[in-house]
Order: C-alpha cells, then sequence, then structure tokens
C-alpha cells in the first residue's frame, strides 16, 4: 500500500515536473599637417593648429611686424606686396581622406541586416552541432512549485522517505535544475555519458518571424527568439533548441512509472517559454561559443485517478557551449 502511494507520488512530482519545465570606426585619424606658406619679405608663425577628426582647426598667422626706424622696407599698397589668396597655401585634410581604409569588425557588424545575422546563426549552428564543444546548463526555480493544499502533504511524503528530499529538488532533478550544473562532452557531433541529448547544440532553422531582435557588439551576435507557449518542433522556441518538454513526454514519463493512474490534461495546461535568447561569439565567420537562457512558468493540470489538481511553477534556465571547435 505504501509503495503505491508513494508511485502515485512520484506520478503527481513528474507531472508538475512538466509544469515547470514546461512552463530560459573605429576609424583611424591621420595626423594633419599644416604647412603655412613663406611669406617674401616675412616670416610666420602658426597657431592653433590641432587636428580634430580629420579637420584642421583655424590657425592665425601672426606677422612679424619691424621695429619702427629699422631698414625694413615697407611695400606700397597693392604693389610690391603678395597677398597670399585665403587658404589657397593651406593643405586642409578632406573629412572623409581615409574612408578607403579597411573596415574594422565593428563597421562590418553594422553593415549586417536581421536576415544576415539569421543566417548566420542557422548555418554556423548547423555546422557546430557536428563539431566537438563543451556543454554546461543551469537552472533555478524562481517561483517554487505549488500544487495548493497538496504541496505540504506532498512535502511531507517525499521527506518520509528522504528526509533530504523535497518537490523542489524532486522535481527539479527532473528538469535539469539541481544544486550542481549539468556537463558534458560532445566530440565530433557524439555526446559522451548518460546526459541529455536535448541539451546538445542544435542546428537552427530560423525565420524572420522567430526572431524578435537581434544585436552585433564586436564579436558577439545576439538574438532575441518569440515567445512561445507549449512549443514543439515546428515552434519558434523548437527551431532554435531542443531544451524544452512537451506535455505528450511527460505523459509517456508518468505511464512508464505508475501506468494510468496519474495523467497530464495536456488541452488544460499551458507552458510559457519566454525571454529566449541566444548569444554567438563569431570569429572568422565561425562560432566559437554559444550561451542561451530563457524562463517559464506554467499551469499544469492533473489528473490523479478520479481528483483532479492544479500546479503552478517558474524557473529559469541558462546553458552555454564552450571550446567549439568544426
Amino acid at each position: 500500500m505504501k509503495e503505491a502511494i508513494i508511485k502515485s507520488i512520484a506520478a503527481v512530482i513528474c507531472v508538475v515536473i512538466v509544469c515547470l519545465t514546461v512552463t530560459s570606426a573605429v576609424g583611424t585619424y591621420n595626423d594633419a599637417a599644416l604647412k603655412v606658406a613663406e611669406l617674401t619679405g616675412s616670416s610666420s608663425q602658426v597657431s592653433g593648429g590641432n587636428v580634430d577628426s580629420g579637420n584642421v582647426d583655424s590657425g592665425s598667422v601672426d606677422a612679424v611686424t619691424p621695429d619702427a626706424g629699422s631698414d625694413a622696407v615697407t611695400p606700397d599698397a597693392g604693389t610690391d606686396a603678395v597677398t597670399p589668396d585665403a587658404g589657397s597655401d593651406a593643405v586642409t585634410p578632406d573629412a572623409g581622406a581615409d574612408t578607403n581604409a579597411p573596415a574594422t569588425n565593428n563597421q562590418q557588424a553594422a553593415a549586417l541586416t536581421k536576415a544576415d545575422v539569421i543566417k548566420l546563426f542557422n548555418t554556423e549552428t548547423a555546422k557546430a552541432a557536428k563539431g566537438s564543444y563543451k556543454l554546461t546548463r543551469t537552472g533555478k526555480f524562481v517561483k517554487n512549485i505549488n500544487v495548493g493544499s497538496a504541496t505540504d502533504t506532498l512535502n511531507g511524503i517525499i521527506k518520509g522517505v528522504d528526509e533530504n528530499s523535497d518537490l523542489d529538488s524532486v522535481v527539479g532533478g527532473f528538469l535539469g535544475i539541481k544544486k550542481n550544473p549539468i556537463t558534458g562532452t560532445v566530440t565530433n557531433g557524439k555526446l559522451a555519458g548518460d546526459v541529455d541529448a536535448k541539451y546538445m547544440i542544435k542546428g537552427m532553422t530560423l525565420t524572420d518571424a522567430d526572431v524578435t531582435s537581434f544585436s552585433v557588439n564586436g564579436n558577439k551576435y545576439t538574438i532575441e527568439v518569440k515567445a512561445t507557449t507549449n512549443p514543439t518542433a515546428n515552434s519558434a522556441m523548437g527551431r532554435a533548441t531542443n531544451d524544452y518538454i512537451t506535455f505528450p513526454e511527460v505523459n509517456k514519463s508518468i505511464a512508464n512509472e505508475v501506468g494510468n493512474a496519474v495523467k497530464v490534461v495536456e488541452d488544460e495546461s499551458k507552458a510559457n517559454y519566454k525571454k529566449i535568447i541566444f548569444t554567438a561569439t563569431i570569429v572568422d565567420g565561425k562560432i566559437t561559443a554559444l550561451e542561451y537562457s530563457y524562463s517559464f512558468d506554467a499551469t499544469l493540470k492533473l489528473k490523479l485517478a478520479i481528483i483532479g489538481a492544479t500546479g503552478t511553477g517558474e524557473a529559469a534556465i541558462a546553458g552555454k557551449y564552450t571550446d567549439i571547435k568544426y
């Protein structure tokens, strides 16, 4: 009898899990040299010749005036005096004189369109998925699992079996929300160990409608994927990652453990995935690192024999892939 009760509780916990799961240029300035023509019979001194962003500040020419009574020859006005044409001899750098310099990474990135960035993610993640890398995934509860008045009862039963466990830790284990992060190593597209394959890099197939925003900062490329409710392989989130759980998967897991005694009422349950963000580090056109995060909240309708219950919860997920080589 006790065993049957524990199995039923485990089933409820699995369902709640679903709730949570289903519920993370610089351009180079050339120094400008200002050359003042040497005036016949006089000398000059340049002042204020600073160069700012390729433009020469207006310089003033201080004429040297001979002392009174000296032998200086004063040319008649308009006869022997040579008046340089204003600006004729001054070399003024063109503000855009360095436009032929090679474009910097920031300039090239700034020229990318949304379509360019989406194509880059789709193309390079498909290659990275077949390569080698290390993965790390962490998760935490934003709002603990709550099944109403049954919460304390379930926690009491769980602690009766293991005093160090509770509803959050049991369900969290199923969802990948643990004290320590999930880690794994992938070699040529093959995942070592018993880590769930859903945490591997997915070759993205995103569309324009799937991406709500993008940004490029140096070699960091970031996109935000449209919020998704009850994700599937054909949803915006499903085209970006496999790190989510569906209600059919949960019901299948429950059935494997306790048969049909507990079920998730799929058409009355909802899991909302939001703030789905991916940031790729791209060097020489290849992804060398990839990070993602999202949060989710869920309302789960459960059916235990003839009794119904509703569970809620919210969690935040973060994952990263490093040392990507392909």
